[in-house]
């Protein structure tokens, strides 16, 4: 999303912006000159940023991670920061995620609102958060990173291979958002069908409201990314 797309879309009754970087599904990450240019549209604005930062760890080429809050003292006061360990400590599952703000009455309602709604967060996961929040496990994280940059690339030269599929390389996180709109402008079947004929499970793109695409995790090793490939390439082929 640019500023002048942002300008464009806030009206009398916006509340909130909703911005994720590195972002799911396309792993598109906004640089500092674009999350500035975006801050200058909402100065003297109410309108509040909740920045969805979950996939800060891994980012490829690079390209430096800038919070959203960082940009400048306006941006600070007007962003909610969600974040969470469950990409970049492989804690999927122990459900540790948090929020950040400068607004602390805010803060307090959503304490009263979350209270209400689910349980506590388990003593075992909490214990298991200090290690994933206090930098013991750079390294095995960097590490991380780098093999999700090296099946990144395989990944994308792999799919811009197939006649009839396209992908943008991602900067960030760990999917492609894949182009099927010269085999099938139906997402949904387009998946479906795959699973059935080929055993490959990815996700329709318009769960995304992008239709004619599909979403791709690379979260898997190498050789399991090219037999992915090598079957959505096989059925792609019976479609024409």
């Amino acid at each position: 999303m640019t500023a002048e797309q942002l300008k464009a879309a806030i009206t009398p009754k916006t509340k909130m912006l909703v911005l994720t970087s590195p972002s799911n599904p396309t792993g598109a990450v906004y640089s500092e000159s674009e999350l500035r240019a975006l801050a200058e549209v909402l100065k003297d604005t109410n309108i509040l940023v909740a920045s969805d930062e979950m996939y800060e760890k891994l980012v490829f080429d690079n390209i430096k991670f800038v919070a959203t809050a960082s940009i400048s003292e306006d941006m600070f006061e007007r962003t909610i920061t969600i974040n969470g360990l469950s990409k970049s400590a492989a804690m999927t599952g122990w459900r540790f995620g948090y929020m950040a703000s400068a607004k602390t009455e805010l803060i307090a309602a959503m304490n009263k609102l979350q209270s209400q709604s689910t349980s506590n967060i388990n003593s075992i996961t909490q214990d298991a958060a200090i290690v994933g929040l206090n930098g013991t496990i750079n390294e095995e994280v960097e590490t991380m990173r780098v093999a999700f940059e090296a099946r990144c690339a395989e990944a994308t030269n792999l799919f811009n291979a197939v006649d009839g599929l396209s992908v943008v390389k991602p900067n960030g996180a760990f999917y492609l958002f894949v182009n099927i709109k010269k085999v099938s402008n139906n997402s949904m079947q387009f998946c479906k069908d795959l699973l059935e004929d080929q055993g490959v499970a990815v996700v329709p793109g318009i769960g995304f409201g992008a239709e004619g695409y599909f979403r791709f995790s690379y979260a898997t090793d190498i050789e399991t990314i090219k037999e992915g490939v090598r079957r959505i390439e096989a059925f792609v082929q019976k479609q024409k």
